[in-house]
């Protein structure tokens, strides 16, 4: 199982429904560390990140209208954070821990004109030999090849980002991966360019690892996200368990299943001359392999409808990036807007289904507590958790 880096600039998070569409966009790739970029959040706003799949949250704030930034690490991801360093203009975040018995020092920046040389001196000042710092750095390392339209000249800050990379022995993963390829993480429309400002930088000893690197969609912000995904120093356990998502309790179509399905096998299985408890394991397993098998058809097509406009918006934007055609940037817009609504609405149903679950668990505790309904509660659970 591999290692799932993401950077993203999310352009704000102060909305809950922002962060749970964050969240899940996170999810569905199967992020273990995201570095995110422009949280634009306090201190007590950045610790609502804590939650879900979430289990250490890294930042550094400075207010609700501009700069924040965060590492999120998944709370199976075997990282101990030993020594932080963040800035109090919130644009870095430093941890240095172990990871697999190695030590490893994670960053995520937000990059001014100004801020390099502190990065450069505090990364080397953490002083470890495996470094992975993924972030917004506000210039393109190659103009010719990052920006569209094409620059000749180097900026400045370009020059010192290539500066920080070659001092502490630094790799631009995903140019290392597409040396040839033109692609951008950020669109300004009222300038009409296209430009790759957003990196992952690893040591040079660990690029054997990666495996891919690839940019995403712009959609929930006008940056693109890039992620990474590389082997750790050894296997990842998985876990084989299984448990009902008491989300699907919400839904009528789901729980009409349930029931249709009860009947039908009732209808075969329960008669007076069958053991009630062996009826009720092979119950118990034949209904696992129909909710299974409802999630992965419900989840596949979910995917697929926004898998098929992240198609259409890549392809819009190689065409925009030739043509610069007005039709096609209309049809770009529309497509990055269709596909932020489909995450934004997942995300609201997601929180509206979370607030139901609280309300049903209060009432099984209730329950629980008076004894009430033991009998059908019994059963419910073994159904649950077999």
């Amino acid at each position: 199982m591999s290692i799932k880096v993401c950077t993203w600039n999310v352009k704000g998070s102060n909305n809950v429904i922002k962060r749970k569409a964050i969240l899940n966009s996170l999810k569905k790739d199967g992020t273990q560390v995201a570095f995110l970029q422009e949280t634009r959040l306090t201190d007590d706003e950045h610790k609502k990140y804590l939650r879900e799949w979430v289990g250490q949250v890294h930042f550094s704030s400075y207010s609700t209208n501009k700069r924040g930034v965060i590492i999120l690490i998944h709370r199976n991801f075997p990282f101990t954070a030993l020594d932080t360093f963040r800035d109090t203009e919130g644009r870095i975040i430093l941890i240095k821990g172990v990871l697999y018995g190695e030590s490893f020092l994670l960053g995520s920046v937000y990059g001014p004109n100004d801020f390099f040389a502190a990065l450069l001196n505090q990364t080397a000042e953490m002083d470890c030999p495996n470094i992975l710092i993924g972030g917004d750095f506000n210039s393109s390392l190659c103009p010719l090849m990052d920006r569209s339209p094409p620059q000749n000249t180097q900026s400045k800050n370009s020059r010192a980002v290539k500066n920080i990379s070659e001092e502490l022995d630094l790799t631009d993963i995903w140019r290392h991966l597409n040396p040839s390829t033109k692609n951008f993480t950020f669109h300004s429309l009222p300038h009409s360019t296209m430009t790759r400002i957003d990196y992952l930088f690893m040591s040079n000893h660990l690029v054997h690892s990666v495996e891919k690197s690839e940019i995403g969609t712009i959609s929930l912000s006008d940056h693109a996200p890039v992620t990474l995904a590389m082997q750790p120093p050894r296997k990842l356990a998985r876990s084989a368990s299984w448990r009902l998502n008491r989300l699907l309790l919400l839904n009528e179509d789901f729980t009409k299943l349930l029931e249709e399905q009860t009947d039908f096998y009732l209808q075969f299985n329960d008669n007076n001359n069958s053991d009630p408890r062996l009826v009720w394991d092979a119950y118990k397993a034949y209904m696992r392999g129909i909710i299974i098998s409802y999630s992965s058809c419900k989840r596949k097509e979910r995917l697929a409808e926004q898998n098929k406009i992240e198609n259409q918006i890549k392809r819009l934007e190689n065409d925009y990036i030739i043509t610069k055609s007005v039709k096609i940037l209309g049809e770009l817009k529309a497509a990055r807007a269709s596909l932020s609504d489909i995450i934004t609405k997942k995300a609201e149903k997601d929180i509206l289904f979370a607030q139901s679950i609280t309300k049903n668990q209060k009432l099984c505790l209730w329950v629980s507590v008076t004894g009430e309904s033991q009998h059908s509660s019994n059963h419910f659970d073994g159904l649950l958790w077999g």
